[in-house]
């Protein structure tokens, strides 16, 4: 993805992150933070702490069909393994 693709997403306010598991279902993984795309990763911030990260090589990310959200794919900067976060957004009215 390009830079200006990922710009998009940098600054969103999400109200809750969930981690899409192998058996199918979600585990929530933070709440109230946000999304910050950096020169080299894509990180995932709820209540100050970093719940996920990882490198802009072989990393996805697109918005749900809904607008409400983004979902991401990426190699996690810790572990190593293939993670699916999807964040959903928080919108003040």
């Amino acid at each position: 993805m390009s830079k200006k693709e990922l710009s998009r997403y940098n600054g969103k306010d999400i109200d809750y992150a969930v981690e899409r598991l192998d058996d199918g279902s979600e585990l929530v993984i933070g709440k109230n933070g946000g999304i910050a795309v950096l020169d080299d990763c894509i990180v995932v911030l709820c209540e100050a702490h970093e719940v996920f990260r990882c490198s802009l090589d072989g990393a996805v990310i697109a918005e749900l069909m809904s607008g409400n959200g983004a979902d991401i794919v990426g190699y996690d900067a810790q572990s190593g393994k293939k993670r699916h976060i999807v964040a959903h957004y928080s919108y003040y009215r």
